[in-house]
């Protein structure tokens, strides 16, 4: 009897969560839209500042809406990141004194979970937070390794402008797999003559187990492109 109950439990929360992300004609939507803000680098030369030398960015995406809470994204970015250990005060980095800048371009496909319900062109629904992660593929043309898969993940705001119009504001970091997006790779640069500042030496390497980040923050604009016949009423 307990076990029929505890089933039917299962059963109705497995049945909840399939109706909560089923897709509907009143639900679905596409868009399309445009990005700008900067970009910016995190690795062994910038190893904690926010928006540390940002770079202008700018890309283009399209958005399918499948639930209220639930799209997926295509877009290809592009941005500039760049470095220099004069930029701070740390000893070893003087000594170091290395310094980068390359362009990037990349191509992201990602979903997004909504914190609310929200559809353009909805006054009911008219805005969210949101969160995000996917799969990218990145060029950074003057990275140690040109071409390389990375993971995108962060989180924004959009909301409601008109009824086929929506903004938001994004900030995406992308986690890469490798130590040389500032040409600054663990097997580079090692020392090999001692010198009086010996204490420094060990830090004229990147470390080992630390890979490389990036980030856009930007803000977008949004169009609705009406994948059915329905007519919404919410802005009448």
């Amino acid at each position: 009897m307990i076990f029929i109950k505890i089933k039917n439990i299962v059963l109705l929360i497995g049945s909840l969560i399939v109706l909560s992300i089923q897709p509907s004609n009143a639900q679905q939507h596409l868009d399309f839209g445009l990005f700008a803000g900067g970009s910016y680098y995190q690795g062994d030369i910038n190893t904690s500042r926010i928006m540390y030398s940002p770079g202008f960015s700018y890309g283009g995406f399209i958005r399918y809406a499948f639930h209220t809470r639930w799209a997926v994204r295509g877009s290809i970015f592009s941005g500039n990141l760049r470095g220099s250990d004069q930029n701070f005060s740390y000893q070893y980095q003087h000594f170091r004194n290395v310094s980068f800048s390359t362009p990037i371009v990349e191509a992201t496909g990602q979903i997004e979970l909504n914190f609310k319900p929200y559809r353009i062109g909805d006054k009911k629904k008219k805005w969210t937070p949101y969160v995000f992660t996917g799969a990218t593929f990145l060029v950074a043309s003057y990275a140690d390794h040109v071409y390389q898969p990375v993971i995108p993940f962060g989180l924004g705001i959009k909301a409601n402008l008109a009824p086929r119009l929506g903004m938001g504001i994004e900030w995406a970091y992308r986690k890469t797999f490798t130590d040389g997006l500032d040409n600054l790779s663990w097997y580079k640069h090692l020392p090999t003559t001692s010198t009086e500042h010996d204490y420094l030496m060990l830090k004229q390497h990147a470390y080992f187990h630390q890979k490389d980040y990036y980030a856009f923050i930007g803000i977008f604009l949004a169009y609705k492109i009406r994948l059915t016949d329905e007519v919404c009423n919410a802005w009448e």
